[in-house]
């Protein structure tokens, strides 16, 4: 492969931090690959590099194409008796390791469990449970003012609000620090003014977001009515402060003229609407009186901190005692290991010629402390922030972002851009820069797209043994308002048409492994939607449009039908045991009469329950019948009792996919195994 000289740079290039932004389709695994072989061939050894990845097929693939680059190379054979016990693996796997290696230095054994999040949730809401008691049997005033300002017929949703703030605060590697210390590190005068600051800006990018819409509305409208809305909208515009902005809130939309278009009249919605969230936060008259008001909360946040280090201290606790951590635990864990051990800390950062990281926009805050501490300025960082998609996992890529920025601007370290994209035709990135040049900023997106982002065509082979005459542009359709089809019904036929076009007409496309032009053939589309409730609709449409397709989605393991009849029966088991006749006890009653298991009619059910004979019922005696081994036999093996029972499989098989059912119950009686293994 000719390198590019961005990509050689890469490779190549030594003696200091790295951080490569690598857009998509730039040869990043390629470069990182070259990078690992280089080298070894300069005389490090593969056991010598520390190459952190974020998942476990990530850490796999790349093991092979460091395995496969070896094996190209006669004089690098002896690496490949080292390569499966080097470190090429992720975040989680690696600290791992270390907290199992290091075990003695933490006083526990090396015999510790990782455990479903599902476990130690249960955990959390038990301990928080007791703790709420206690103080409801204390009567604590604080406490009691608490409930009265935040709960109405429960205290579930405050409950679900602590547990909520609690797991975040576990992401951080100082929770208790931070939770012992946290009126003077979250309610100084400074702290408060900085959150007011953070508020205004919101308010002031929905400013911004209307100066930029107003101009469009030249497109639309005449003079006449452009300067009502300017009029009306004038002192918000204007507004340079909080007290401008609750000065000019009442503010009236003046009406569209007859027969505008559609496309102006959303425009014109969508300032006012804006106009409408900049009212609903302006809702205090003044900084003053915000301030003030925050400050009023610190007696119902002092119970709920203590709320908050109760739970913490026990939970942590209850996993030392029984030696049940998550791998946030374990990442601690390691964090601890090298910050109270000096000569562990030298050891590792002398043990390894390089640290590689991929993904490194999705790496986390505490990711990022255990590489510092590790690190000897030789890391070497690949990601895009554009890629980032895991902030749900606790990623942060404005790690990468102020990295970037910081080796910019400084001799702090190496910044190299890969561009170039090798994987699309000019046409597709010219359309994608257009799009990301007008919305993607330091601000929007974390990355200043246009001045060091923009991709660049990079595949020769389009334009030579790829070339044709079709149009690889970007189209832009509007829906027809047809008043009997939906949108998404009308755009399910329009890719499906698009489809049965481009096969009928013998499209052409580029396959790049033979690099000949080729037809279309159906495996060549792929639909990406963003709501999986519109799957079974394409599913018709396309059936109906004669197009094969293949639905590919992530299953829910407890809201599907079978497992909501699996969990009434044991409900219902439970309402047998207790005696417990009550709605709840004839909702679970009705639900599995009616479902697959006994397809029991309405009125037959409601007979049933009218006349109290369900003592008669086959469901009733079943269920009777499990409650007397229900104190002699483990739950896992009683689970396994329910379905053979009920003969839950083989009735199944009428309505639903064997193969999903097994899975997901496999997945709970493991659950239930596992959960077991902690009781016992």
């Amino acid at each position: 492969m000719a390198w590019t000289k961005e990509q050689e740079d890469a490779i190549n290039k030594e003696g200091t931090n790295i951080i490569v932004s690598a857009g998509a389709g730039s040869g990043k695994t390629a470069v990182l690959t070259a990078r690992v072989k280089r080298k070894l061939l300069s005389g490090v050894h593969v056991n010598e590099l520390l190459v952190l990845t974020f998942t476990n097929a990530a850490a796999a693939e790349m093991k092979d194409r460091i395995r496969d680059a070896i094996n190209e190379e006669e004089n690098l054979k002896e690496e490949a008796n080292l390569i499966d016990g080097a470190y090429i693996t992720t975040f989680d796997s690696f600290s791992l390791s270390m907290v199992k290696k290091y075990h003695t230095k933490l006083n526990i054994t090396n015999n510790i469990k990782i455990s479903d999040e599902v476990i130690i949730d249960l955990k959390k809401e038990d301990l928080l449970e007791n703790i709420f008691n206690e103080y409801y049997e204390s009567n604590d005033i604080n406490f009691n003012k608490l409930i009265n300002d935040f709960c109405l017929k429960d205290d579930k949703e405050l409950k679900d609000y602590i547990l909520n703030v609690y797991k975040k605060i576990e992401l951080k590697y100082d929770k208790t620090y931070y939770l012992n210390n946290y009126f003077n590190i979250e309610m100084t005068d400074k702290k408060i003014d900085e959150y007011i600051e953070d508020y205004l800006y919101i308010i002031k990018r929905k400013q911004d977001s209307i100066k930029k819409l107003l101009p469009e509305l030249n497109e639309y409208f005449d003079g006449e009515f452009i300067c009502k809305v300017e009029d009306s909208i004038k002192n918000i515009i204007n507004a340079k402060s909080y007290d401008d902005f609750t000065k000019c809130i009442d503010i009236k939309s003046p009406t569209v003229p007859r027969g505008s278009s559609e496309e102006g009249k959303q425009i014109k919605s969508t300032i006012f609407d804006i106009v409408k969230e900049i009212k609903e936060l302006c809702i205090y008259s003044s900084i003053e009186e915000m301030k003030e008001e925050i400050k009023s909360t610190i007696n119902n946040q002092k119970v709920i901190i203590d709320i908050l280090i109760k739970l913490d201290k026990r939970l942590d606790e209850w996993k030392l005692n029984e030696e049940i951590f998550n791998f946030t635990d374990i990442a601690r864990m390691a964090i601890t290991i090298v910050k109270e051990n000096e000569d562990i800390k030298e050891e590792l950062k002398n043990s390894f010629n390089e640290i590689l990281v991929d993904e490194y926009q999705d790496t986390s805050d505490t990711q990022e402390t255990f590489i510092n501490l590790i690190s000897n300025n030789n890391v070497y960082m690949v990601g895009d922030i554009k890629q980032s998609i895991y902030r749900f996992r606790n990623a942060n890529p404005y790690i990468f972002k102020n990295k970037y920025d910081l080796y910019r601007d400084t001799d702090k370290g190496e910044k190299i851009d890969l561009l170039k994209n090798f994987r699309s035709r000019d046409e597709v990135l010219n359309n994608i820069n257009l799009l990301f040049d007008l919305f993607m900023d330091d601000t929007l997106g974390g990355a200043d797209y246009k001045s060091s982002h923009r991709m660049v065509f990079g595949n020769k082979t389009y334009i030579e043994e790829g070339k044709t005459n079709q149009n690889y542009n970007m189209d832009i359709i509007t829906y027809s308002d047809i008043k009997d089809i939906t949108k998404d019904e009308e755009e399910a036929f329009i890719i499906g048409n698009d489809i049965k076009n481009k096969i009928n007409n013998k499209f052409q496309v580029f396959d790049k492994s033979k690099k000949i032009l080729r037809d279309i053939s159906y495996n060549d589309f792929v639909i990406l939607l963003d709501k999986s409730k519109n799957f079974e609709l394409y599913k018709k449409v396309f059936e109906y449009l004669q197009i094969p397709l293949s639905i590919l989605k992530d299953e829910s393991l407890r809201k599907d039908d079978d497992i909501l009849v699996l969990k009434n029966i044991l409900k219902l088991i439970i309402n047998i045991k207790n005696n417990d006749i009550s709605n709840d006890f004839k909702y679970n009653y009705t639900s599995i009469s009616r479902s697959f298991l006994y397809k029991i009619s309405d009125s037959e059910i409601y007979d049933i329950l009218n006349n109290n004979s369900y003592y008669d019922t086959e469901l009733y005696k079943k269920c009777l019948n499990l409650t007397n081994k229900i104190d002699y036999i483990s739950a896992s093996n009683f689970f396994r009792l329910v379905l053979e029972e009920f003969n839950y499989e083989e009735k199944l098989l009428t309505i639903g996919n064997i193969k999903s059912f097994r899975i997901r119950c496999e997945y709970f009686y493991n659950l239930i195994k596992n959960y077991e293994d902690f009781l016992y």
